[in-house]
């Protein structure tokens, strides 16, 4: 007597991609869809499907997080990948989410806050020529040569809904501060090893978001993703700021002692959040930029006058 065939039961790294399926309810990507991406990531990558078979927990916290930020895992998009990555030499590598500077767009793109973004490195032998947050600057340069020189910095242009646009820079030096507190990094390998300039790239976008006018759940659970489970950096340097709080500082200067070049950078700063209600974001650049104890107590007094004042209703079109 012939017996039935046995069913082919799944591999657990297959049920623990479909036992993240009721996370999805409340996202806009379709499960089957995504399920069927990340299968196709796994197997195209050996040495993916090993980490995950050895670290079923760390896929199934990557499969949450992509329904957590609302990212498509389409290879074709560009904005999302599963990725095998150790923070650090001594420990296992786990599977996580990892979100390209498009994908940050992308975000941003779908919830409204903006219309469009792009970011552009800038090399020695460009012309380059910044106009302030509120204007796209100048940059003229050869997109085909091979020897622009090295790099200098970046930007993000970002065009509001009102029309306006948003302009971020970014030195090399604030890029390398990201880069040198990344743990795999100073181990020599990782993604600041592999993918120098998209780092660059996904840390000037990663600033430039903060200052855009909607607040956004979706943002703010994509960078936490990116700074803490994926020790990309930014988080290490927001601890850095952290014992620097109004009440360790001193009592803030008269204006009088203070020099015009200090009283013109905090007004430049804080008229900036109040016209795209980004407080939190100035603040961070105000600690981040102002080193002086009692120059920087007077501009986070300043920071905190401003944000007491009502916001008008059309500030953030302006």
């Amino acid at each position: 007597m012939n017996q039935a065939p046995q069913a082919v039961q799944p591999a657990q790294w297959h049920q623990i991609i479909e036992s993240s399926k009721d996370k999805f309810n409340s996202s806009s990507l379709d499960f089957k869809q995504e399920q069927i991406f990340a299968t196709q990531q796994l197997m195209n990558n050996s040495y993916l499907l090993d980490v995950a078979k050895k670290n079923l927990s760390s896929l199934r916290l990557a499969m949450y997080n992509v329904a957590a930020v609302g990212l498509t895992l389409n290879p074709n998009q560009g904005l999302a990948f599963l990725v095998p990555r150790r923070l650090r030499r001594n420990e296992d590598a786990k599977v996580m989410l990892d979100i390209s500077y498009r994908g940050l767009i992308a975000i941003g793109v779908e919830t409204g806050a903006i219309r469009w973004a792009k970011a552009e490195l800038v090399y020695e032998k460009d012309q380059f020529s910044y106009k302030g947050p509120a204007e796209k600057p100048d940059h003229v340069c050869d997109p085909f040569s091979t020897d622009r020189g090295s790099i200098r910095g970046g930007y993000c242009i970002a065009e509001l809904p009102s029309g306006g646009v948003l302009v971020e820079a970014m030195s090399k030096a604030d890029m390398d501060k990201i880069r040198d507190v990344s743990e795999a990094f100073k181990k020599g390998f990782g993604p600041w090893v592999d993918w120098a300039e998209q780092m660059m790239l996904k840390s000037i976008v990663k600033r430039a978001s903060k200052w855009w006018p909607i607040s956004n759940p979706r943002m703010a659970q994509a960078l936490r993703i990116l700074n803490e489970e994926n020790g990309e950096g930014l988080a290490i340097l927001a601890n850095q700021h952290k014992p620097v709080t109004p009440s360790a500082l001193p009592a803030p200067p008269p204006r009088d002692e203070l020099s015009a070049q200090l009283l013109n950078t905090v007004k430049n700063l804080v008229d900036r959040a109040k016209t795209q209600n980004a407080f939190e974001a100035c603040k961070e650049v105000m600690v981040e930029r102002i080193k002086d104890p009692s120059e920087l107590a007077y501009a986070l007094d300043e920071l905190d006058k401003a944000k007491a004042q009502p916001v008008p209703s059309a500030a953030v079109n302006q």
